[in-house]
């Protein structure tokens, strides 16, 4: 049982700098998201200051794009004027909505559909844990699919009956792995089938569905109940 990372994801989950900053990026409102963990693939670091405008042509262009978004600007910084009005929200926006421990993540997202980050949930809970960088060779977390078919470090349950709290889902449906959540609970039912609970993000639907914990006894959309015994889920643990 580990209930440290359990911890770790709820913890997470309370972040509201970091959700809000999945939501947006799930929505294509902008094109990053914050994350705690340095490491990965395009993270981009918070400025020390921004004092004038000279300070702010020194910035890197992911630096600028972040400040841009965060002060209510366009992704891209293009309607940025330079006048004292533009430059104060640029400074607001730097010491009040850019965490010193937080970075922006810039990763590809060409077409226009949702970009779900379930497994940078698990990620970023895992960094948060241990410390440990849940990542492939391109420096992005390992995705469901990956999980599922062992090319992560997180070794696999041998069965339903051996799970336990911290444990980490894989949910398959339509033939394929496509979901990924962290257990917080497994439920010991009298009378119905065992089941769990678990928290993630990713999950479609309203905004308020990002980092709650859903049970068993939940409606869900993919289709499938979170029972232990469902042939759809896959388990693994650190």
């Amino acid at each position: 049982m580990n209930l440290l990372l359990v911890a770790a994801a709820k913890k997470l989950a309370k972040d509201q700098d970091i959700i809000d900053s999945y939501w947006r990026y799930q929505q294509r409102e902008q094109n990053w998201f914050f994350s705690p963990n340095p490491n990965l693939d395009q993270a981009t670091s918070r400025p020390s200051s921004l004092n004038n405008w000279n300070s702010w042509d020194r910035l890197s262009v992911k630096q600028k794009m972040t400040l841009s978004t965060l002060a209510g600007f366009k992704n891209d910084a293009t309607n940025i004027i330079r006048n004292t009005a533009h430059l104060s929200k640029l400074k607001n926006a730097l010491s009040s909505k850019w965490r010193n421990d937080l970075y922006s993540i810039f990763w590809a997202n060409e077409g226009d559909g949702k970009l779900w980050l379930c497994n940078v949930f698990i990620g970023d809970a895992i960094y948060l844990y241990n410390g440990n960088n849940f990542i492939s060779g391109n420096k992005h977390y390992f995705d469901p699919y990956q999980i599922y078919s062992g090319q992560s470090f997180l070794r696999k349950r041998n069965s339903y009956k051996e799970v336990k709290a911290g444990d980490i889902v894989v949910f398959k449906y339509g033939g394929s792995a496509k979901h990924v959540e962290i257990i917080t609970e497994v439920q010991k039912n009298r009378f119905a089938d065992d089941g769990f609970c678990s928290i993630g993000a990713g999950r479609g639907g309203k905004k308020s569905d990002l980092g709650t914990v859903k049970c068993d006894s939940h409606n869900w959309y993919i289709g499938g109940r979170r029972e232990l015994e469902d042939k759809g889920n896959i388990y693994f643990y650190i």
